[in-house]
Formats: structure tokens, sequence, C-alpha cells
């Protein structure tokens, strides 16, 4: 073998050092983490979030982890999706049968006036706005309740009282009781009554606004009761879930039952309120127990 001396020359002979280093002397690669069965893109829109919920009870688990501001997003348009179904679009409707609030007060409205804190009208009036009605009887004091249709907010004006009355699942409640002259100055006709159309219109503005409120609050707390129910059920899993967690895979869980139960209402309630109400907890308690039945009783491997 040639030595040498000078390393120089060693160098212009063998040329440089090679960099090539074996395989088997590489180190490892780092194994790249499989995802989860039931995760879900990060940036999933509500859209697909609702899709998941219909269709795919095992990744509620992967909805769960998404950012709360997504979560709150969901919530959000499920909410107003109810009320477009329930109120909006048949209000809308209504009014544009009968022509506009202009024409319904003018043609369709009775004659009536205030005096002494007491109405006259020369006849009965009721008219229903979506989820909504209004009766104006001045034949009584107050008007009755078994004059109510049922919807979800009935303002009955009798000859001297005013009442909102909100009904939920066959039951009724008194949610505000004033005389007509808190609402009505003596003297006040028809006439006033179309000059404050505007009014009106944002009135029921203000009354979309408070339903999705109240459908959102509902439901969240129905998610609440779900998440209870369900704390046996994310032990036995094994899963890392925070209480927020389940919460939240509650809220998904129940959008089938909440489509059906208001999807009804809207078709104008061919299968009894109840009923499908009890249909749409089986579903929501079936979605649950599908989403943790996997990770319960893992499937043994062969």
């Amino acid at each position: 073998m040639k030595t040498y001396s000078d390393d120089e020359q060693r160098k212009k002979d063998e040329g440089e050092p090679s960099s090539y280093t074996p395989r088997s002397e590489l180190p490892d690669e780092p194994e790249k983490e499989t995802p989860p069965a039931y995760a879900v893109p990060e940036k999933c829109n509500v859209l697909e979030q609702m899709r998941i919920s219909i269709v795919n009870p095992k990744q509620l688990i992967g909805l769960s982890f998404l950012k709360v501001s997504r979560f709150v997003r969901y919530a959000i348009f499920l909410s107003f999706l109810v009320v477009v179904m329930t109120s909006i679009v048949p209000m809308a409707a209504t009014i544009a049968g009968f022509g506009g609030f202009n024409k319904l007060f003018k043609e369709k409205m009775p004659d009536f006036y205030v005096q002494d804190g007491v109405l006259t009208a020369k006849e009965k009036f009721s008219l229903t706005l979506g989820d909504y009605e209004i009766i104006m009887d001045t034949s009584e004091d107050e008007v009755s309740q078994d004059k109510f249709i049922g919807k979800f907010i009935t303002i009955a004006i009798g000859k001297k009282r005013v009442q909102v009355v909100v009904s939920q699942n066959g039951f009724k409640e008194v949610a505000l009781d004033y005389s007509v002259s808190s609402y009505f100055a003596d003297g006040f006709t028809r006439e006033d009554l179309v000059s404050a159309i505007p009014g009106f219109y944002v009135g029921l503005g203000i009354i979309v606004l408070v339903s999705m409120l109240w459908i959102l609050g509902k439901y969240l707390l129905a998610s609440l009761i779900y998440m209870l129910l369900s704390n046996v059920l994310v032990r036995q899993s094994g899963l890392d879930l925070t209480r927020g967690n389940v919460f939240r895979l509650c809220f998904y869980a129940q959008t089938i039952g909440i489509l059906l139960v208001n999807l009804n209402q809207a078709t104008g309630g061919f299968i009894p309120g109840l009923l499908i109400s009890i249909v749409g907890i089986f579903i929501t308690l079936r979605w649950i127990l599908k989403t943790f039945v996997p990770y319960i009783n893992p499937p043994t491997q062969q």
C-alpha cells in the first residue's frame, strides 16, 4: 500500500473522501403517526360537520376536538336553520299571501279603537305567522287560552288585557300579562297601526333573534343532559375526553333529531309532536352509543 507524507499529494491521488454512508449505518427514520379513525379535517366547515353528524357517528369524537370557535359556528348555524324552517319561511309566505302588512291592516283587520283603557273592535281577528299567532277578541277582558292554536308564541289581545303566551310540548306559560293601556294609548285606532308598520318588521326581526337564542339554549341544555348520561360510556371507552369534548359530541349527536322534529313542525306536524320527539331522543342516544362502542369492545385481531 502506498504511503504519503504529504496530505495534499494523497488528496490528488485519491480524491476527496466519499460522503456516501451505507443505508445500514443511517439512523432509523421516525415513523409517521397514523391519525385515529375518528379524525376529521381541522378546517371542517359547518356543512361538512353536519354531513358527518348525520351519516358517520364514529367521527363525532373527531368533531369534538375541533376548535371551540368552529363548534360555536355550527351551533349558531343549526339553530338559524331551525328558525328558517319553522318561522322565517312560513312567516314570509304568510306576509306575501296577504299582500304585506299595509294591505292586512287596511283591508282584513276590523276597525278598532281604544278608549279609557278598553279596546273595542267590530269583530274578532286572528293571524298566524309561522310559529306565531295574534288573536284579538274584545268579547272578554282577556282571551281565554282554549282559543289559542298552540303556536310557539301567542299574542292575545282582549278588551282589557294583552298577554304573550309561550307554548312548548303542549304546555302553555304566560310570559307577559299587561293592561291594554300599557300598549295602546287612548284614541289608538287602525290608522295608527298602519303608520307603525316599519316597527312591525323590526319587531319580527327581534322575535326571530329571540327564537334563535331560545332554540340554541334548549339544545345546549339537552347536550348537558346527554353528557351526564354518557359518563359511563366515556369511562369504559378509555378515551381521553374532557367534559367539553363530550358536551360538544352530544350536541353533534342531536343533529338528526333536531332536523326531524323541526321539519315535522314546519310541514304541519303530520307526526304527533311527542312521538317525533321520542324518535329524536332515541336516534341521539343511538348515535352516542355508536360513537363509543368500538372503543368499549374493540374487535379482536386475527
